[in-house]
C-alpha cells in the first residue's frame, strides 16, 4: 500500500467509531436475551470481533459470534458455511460497503434461519450500490467515484486505516 494514499480514517478514529457503532447495535437488539453477531470473512470478521468486544462490556447480552465464509468475487448462498437457530437476533457485520453484492448475498443465506430480527452494521457506507442493500448501522458514509475503493486496513489484529484507492 503506498503511503500516499488518501487515508479517510486513521487507527484513533476507528476506535472512536466501534465504540460507537456497538453502542448503536446495542441500542437496536438492547430487548434481545441472545445475539448472533455475524461478521463476513476477512475484515468484516475482524470488525465483528471488536463490535462483541465492546458489546460485552456495555452489556449484558448474551452474545456469540460467528464468521460467514463466502467468496466475495462469487458468492453463493448454497457455498456459505453457518447455522443459526429459527428466530435469532442476528447482526450482520461488514468492514465496507461497497456495490451491496456480497451483503445482499449474507443476507439472504441468514433469512434461510428466519431471524426474529436482523440488523446491517458497516464501518464505511459507499453510496455508489448496485443492489438494493443498505447498512442500518454505520460509522461512515462516504461518497466516491465509481473507479475508487475503500479499504479497511488491518495489520497486527490491530485496524490501521481506513484509506481510498
Amino acid at each position: 500500500m503506498s503511503s500516499n494514499t488518501p487515508e479517510i480514517l486513521g487507527s484513533e478514529d476507528i476506535r472512536h467509531k466501534i465504540q460507537r457503532l456497538a453502542w448503536e447495535l446495542y441500542d437496536r437488539h438492547s430487548k434481545a436475551e441472545q445475539l448472533y453477531v455475524v461478521g463476513i470473512q476477512g475484515n468484516g470478521y475482524w470488525l465483528a470481533q471488536q463490535l462483541v468486544s465492546k458489546l460485552k462490556s456495555i452489556s449484558d447480552i448474551n452474545i456469540d459470534l460467528f464468521e460467514l465464509t463466502l467468496d466475495k468475487n462469487d458468492p453463493k448462498p448454497s457455498e456459505m458455511t453457518i447455522s443459526l437457530p429459527t428466530g435469532a437476533h442476528v447482526a450482520l457485520v461488514d468492514d465496507v460497503l461497497n456495490s451491496g453484492r456480497t451483503l445482499l448475498w449474507a443476507v439472504i443465506k441468514l433469512m434461510e434461519f428466519h431471524p426474529q430480527q436482523l440488523s446491517t452494521t458497516v464501518l464505511v457506507d459507499r453510496s455508489h450500490k448496485r443492489y438494493p442493500v443498505k447498512a442500518d448501522i454505520k460509522g461512515l458514509s462516504l461518497s466516491t467515484t465509481l473507479q475508487e475503493t475503500v479499504r479497511l486496513i488491518v495489520e497486527d489484529d490491530k485496524a490501521v486505516k481506513v484509506c481510498l484507492i
